[in-house]
């Protein structure tokens, strides 16, 4: 289903500069009974939309009623913002139990973040390269798409962030190095200490993500997925993978907003 503009199934779409440059944001955001962290997805669409100039800011109350109206439950719900739009449609949850059974392989992208622009930390309109890129890796064979930065240092996926662990400590690339600034990354860094976990941001090389005694890629929708190979190196599996998964699906099950 899908709402434009406040209606449902009406063509009233404006043809503004979203339409045009790629001037707006959007947000995928994961609905069970209610939408999941949903005002860290409302504060960096906002966030997204005073960098871009355009003046216009979405509430909460905006999105439950929207919720209300498609009837979104155990779903997920996409909001698109520009000048003179806001469409919100609703699909079904693409993952499965033997998406996170099996585990992710990635593929490295010959495309470099730039971590110099300040459109990077923005999520626009303007998706096409990590759509392009994601389905390039996906011919090959993986399931996602990984990103270093112009420095040569790792950045995120094209739908996702990164993280690997060795020696028990969380390493994940900070966001300086490029990358768009994840509710789920976000979630696991800030409840890493009532994990038992310490978390480090940093500049981090490929070769360290390949030595790694696990990783895994986050984003609001899969949650927390345990990569097994990266190219043709099949990586290392840690247990502390599966305790963060465990610890943040619970936390969805048991969320009530």
């Amino acid at each position: 289903m899908i709402l434009i503009n406040g209606e449902e199934n009406v063509d009233k779409l404006f043809l503004d500069s979203g339409f045009s440059f790629g001037r707006g944001v959007f947000e995928t955001m994961l609905v069970k009974e209610k939408p999941i962290l949903l005002a860290n997805h409302m504060k960096r669409l906002n966030s997204g939309l005073i960098t871009l100039g355009v003046n216009k800011k979405i509430t909460q109350e905006e999105i439950y009623e929207a919720i209300l109206k498609l009837n979104c439950e155990n779903c997920v719900l996409k909001i698109m913002v520009s000048e003179k739009n806001t469409i919100i449609t609703t699909r079904p949850i693409p993952y499965t139990r033997s998406d996170y059974e099996n585990g992710y392989s990635l593929g490295l992208s010959e495309v470099r973040r730039n971590a110099y622009s300040n459109l990077t930390y923005v999520k626009s309109l303007n998706y096409v390269e990590n759509i392009i890129q994601r389905g390039i890796i996906i011919d090959k064979g993986y399931n996602e798409a990984l990103f270093l930065n112009t420095d040569g240092f790792l950045s995120e996926g094209a739908v996702s962030n990164i993280f690997f662990i060795k020696n028990g400590i969380l390493y994940t690339p900070k966001i300086k190095c490029g990358l768009l600034p994840g509710i789920v990354r976000e979630f696991v860094i800030e409840n890493s200490s009532a994990m038992g976990f310490i978390v480090q941001e940093g500049e981090f090389t490929y070769d360290q993500l390949l030595d790694a005694q696990g990783v895994f890629i986050t984003n609001s929708i899969m949650g927390i997925m345990k990569v097994v190979k990266v190219d043709d190196k099949v990586l290392n599996q840690s247990v502390i993978v599966s305790e963060i998964k465990r610890y943040y699906d619970k936390y969805v099950q048991e969320y009530r907003g």
